[in-house]
């Protein structure tokens, strides 16, 4: 840019040339940063290093949150998330609600429950040993009115709806999380467990249904499904595991109770305060319950709080690089104090002397912005 600047000077001058008093105050700004090539390219280099470092840091680290932050990704068609003592479950949430005293039933439209075990599964037909991993059975109302969405889907699927209708209605039938899919290119984000899919990557968006099978450990129950929809990255860690129906976990008896349960709240009614009353109602089952909008506010803070301190740093950055563009600035005026006497008897006013070095200022700051 610096050795070419010349071209620069003239389309400048072509374009402001015909104001008589800017004409002279362009080629007197680009003159002197010309007269110093190397110093004006460092400068230049340094100050443009600043900036792309403050906007690629900004927009990486927002992107990042961005994708997260996300209530209505995040809670999938839902308000609250309650959980029950394993001990003391509420196998029918909806009779419990009615039953209840102090329960705010009129204020929850949709109730739906899930049950979480660990278990042992592998994929069939594979080398691979069976690993733990998290089995969730979820009900009916949960699979009809959940807005999780899907990053690959098995072939003969086209939406995420379908995958969650097929689910529900035809036995044997799962999804899984994207932390047991390979990925052609990996950044080390998150935990891989121990169960891993193998024959397709996350990034094909499409595959052939895989069996699994997920066994019991302590009964030996085993249970065949097939895996049909790969849940987004974008999905909460609680959706972490082998996902299916509640019907096709009823062969482990008492296991698969429902300890977990997810409510939708009337318009209008606070999520939070809801959650409070049914942790008083259900105080007997030990049911700890959290709008899910809090828990996520909970889940990206810690992130949230580093990139205000990345962007902090980078601020004082360029706040730097400001005051080193003024430390330059000061220099030149006091190497050309015989300059600037010259252009004052020639007939150079003080302003127009200041709008020199103003005009030079911004030549480099806004050519390296």
């Amino acid at each position: 840019i610096v050795y070419n600047a010349d071209l620069l000077l003239r389309g400048l001058t072509a374009l402001f040339g015909r104001f008589r008093v800017l004409a002279p105050l362009l080629r007197l700004a680009v003159a002197y940063p010309l007269r110093s090539r190397f110093r004006t390219g460092v400068t230049m280099a340094l100050f443009t290093l600043v900036v792309f470092t403050l906007v690629v840091g900004t927009t990486t680290t927002t992107a990042f949150n961005s994708a997260f932050n996300d209530e209505a990704t995040f809670s999938g068609g839902f308000d609250i998330r309650a959980a029950a003592a394993p001990v003391n479950p509420i196998t029918d949430i909806d009779a419990a609600l009615e039953e209840t005293p102090g329960a705010p039933a009129a204020d929850i439209e949709l109730a739906t429950s899930q049950a979480t075990l660990v278990a042992e599964a592998r994929q069939i037909g594979t080398n691979r040993p069976a690993a733990s991993h998290p089995v969730l059975g979820f009900d009916e109302r949960f699979l009809a009115n959940t807005t999780y969405q899907f990053a690959a889907l098995a072939d003969g699927y086209e939406t995420s709806e379908q995958v969650w209708e097929a689910v529900a209605n035809e036995p044997g039938l799962a999804v899984v999380d994207s932390l047991v899919v390979p990925r052609r290119e990996s950044f080390g984000f998150g935990v891989v467990p121990d169960f891993q899919l193998e024959g397709f990557f996350l990034e094909d968006e499409v595959f052939d249904p895989i069996d699994v099978e997920v066994v019991d450990p302590e009964t030996g129950v085993r249970i065949p499904l097939t895996v049909i929809g790969v849940l987004r990255e974008t999905a909460p860690e609680f959706m972490v595991g082998v996902s299916t129906s509640q019907e096709n976990l009823a062969p482990l008896g008492e296991k698969a109770l429902p300890d977990t349960y997810y409510f939708s709240v009337a318009t209008d009614t606070d999520a939070r305060a809801t959650a409070s009353e049914l942790e008083s109602a259900f105080l007997a089952n030990g049911m700890e319950a959290e709008a899910l909008a809090e828990t996520l506010e909970d889940s990206i803070s810690a992130s949230q709080t580093f990139t205000w301190i990345l962007q902090g740093f980078m601020g004082l950055g360029l706040v730097v690089g400001v005051a080193g563009l003024g430390v330059i600035t000061a220099r030149a005026v006091v190497e050309r104090r015989q300059q600037i006497g010259v252009l004052r008897s020639i007939g150079f006013r003080r302003r127009m002397v200041q709008q020199v070095f103003l005009l030079e200022s911004s030549f480099i700051a806004v050519t390296s912005i």
